[in-house]
């Protein structure tokens, strides 16, 4: 799955109710993210919450690890789903979470904590499937 960014700044969605929803769970004083309108970017993993879609993306080709973003600030530009991905489902501090996400990935609820906190064999889990899905 890839995706084109349309918005690079809160501000810049058209729906209030998206806005609402999206700053539960980021906080940004001018609203400015570090994506690039017209940019395409590969898709590693979506995350669904508050039966809203959040789309997780590596910012440049050298990151470690994918960020997740509202699909609010994307065009989905390819919409086929990876052949890697799984569709888990998980109950973390009482709330449900919901993602389509590589195996390893979707077994381990910490798995994300891991990889942000530069667990080598996280790491090396991530690049491997990130290799697999750029090449799909």
């Amino acid at each position: 799955m890839k995706a084109t960014c349309k918005f690079s700044n809160l501000s810049q969605i058209p729906s209030a109710e998206s806005i609402v929803k999206i700053k539960k769970y980021i906080s940004l004083p001018d609203g400015e993210l570090d994506i690039k309108a017209g940019k395409e970017y590969v898709v590693y993993g979506i995350e669904f919450r508050d039966n809203h879609p959040w789309l997780y993306i590596c910012l440049d080709a050298y990151e470690e690890y994918p960020v997740a973003i509202a699909a609010d600030f994307f065009e989905i530009s390819d919409n086929r789903l990876s052949k890697h991905w799984k569709l888990c489902f998980q109950n973390i501090h009482n709330k449900q979470r919901t993602r389509l996400v590589f195996e390893e990935w979707a077994l381990d609820s910490d798995f994300y904590e891991k990889l942000v906190d530069s667990e080598p064999m996280t790491i090396a889990t991530f690049a491997k499937y990130r290799e697999l899905i750029d090449r799909e």
